[in-house]
């Protein structure tokens, strides 16, 4: 039977941990990813200069947004001090942040963002405020836009005597559940899937303390008007064996996690240098 983790004790820790620039197995100052990278220089003029990125962090991904000319809502439960002393005293890109303290699930996606950005934050919300978040993001899509999605599926979590751990209240999808969810609220997009195996390793037993299978979403709705040959389709990619991650883990508050959102109890408390937001 799973061990509970509470949300709350998960919220805590990293509004404690990305404030002071700490660091779990996730990276969480690591860079874009190639993948977003490529994304991003690919928009065209048809995308509203418009982006929200949701559980933003460290704020790498609204950084780059921002400084691709889009004015970016930036979301996350943590105080918005780390992020805007991050970006003080930069160019006149700062100036088209705007940080909102709330958690995800409890934003209202109610205008034509051009580019929504959710990574490593989706999995542990509820299933229903996933699919509500996300429909509700397709349905005030109305130019060219653009959704980029990193979430964790398939989740296992253990103790370092072996128990399996579960966050409370999190959307638990499987790889066959996610894809028919994300098939279904996107239909009619162009859709990319990729899917990677995920592990973290509990830096004391060896063991891995947490397995998953990432899923990447890439989905692009055209704008009214332009015909595409390629609208509606779904592009799936296989899996692929992704890193396996071992090193020390930060412990803050009694919970330490080896990536966000995931629980190992038996990391010793090591500061590190600091989501693995790449």
């Amino acid at each position: 039977m799973n061990q509970p983790v509470s949300k709350a004790s998960v919220h805590a820790f990293y509004a404690d941990a990305i404030p002071r620039g700490r660091n779990t197995a996730e990276n969480l100052q690591a860079a874009t990813s190639e993948r977003f990278n490529a994304l991003l220089e690919s928009i065209g003029d048809g995308t509203p200069r418009t982006a929200l990125d949701l559980g933003y962090g460290a704020g790498t991904y609204t950084i780059a947004l921002a400084r691709a000319g889009f004015r970016v809502v930036a979301v996350d439960q943590i105080p918005s001090d780390s992020l805007l002393q991050r970006i003080s005293g930069a160019g006149d890109w700062a100036r088209r942040i705007e940080t909102r303290e709330c958690l995800a699930e409890n934003f209202a996606v109610d205008e034509d963002f051009g580019v929504i950005v959710a990574k490593d934050v989706l999995h542990y919300l509820a299933r229903g405020d996933v699919e509500s978040l996300l429909t509700s993001a397709v349905t005030h899509a109305h130019g060219a836009n653009h959704h980029y999605l990193e979430v964790f599926t398939g989740i296992t979590r253990r103790s370092a005597d072996g128990r399996p751990l579960r966050i409370e209240g999190e959307a638990d999808y499987s790889p066959d559940s996610f894809r028919r969810v994300i098939e279904r609220i996107y239909d009619g997009w162009d859709l990319t899937l990729l899917w990677s195996e995920h592990a973290e390793q509990d830096s004391r037993t060896g063991r891995n303390c947490f397995e998953a299978t990432r899923a990447t979403v890439i989905a692009t709705s055209r704008a009214a008007g332009q015909p595409d040959q390629r609208q509606g389709e779904c592009h799936e990619v296989e899996y692929t064996r992704g890193d396996q991650l071992r090193h020390p883990l930060l412990q803050l508050g009694g919970l330490p996690l080896g990536g966000r959102g995931v629980p190992d109890p038996a990391a010793p408390h090591v500061p590190v240098r600091s989501r693995d937001r790449g």
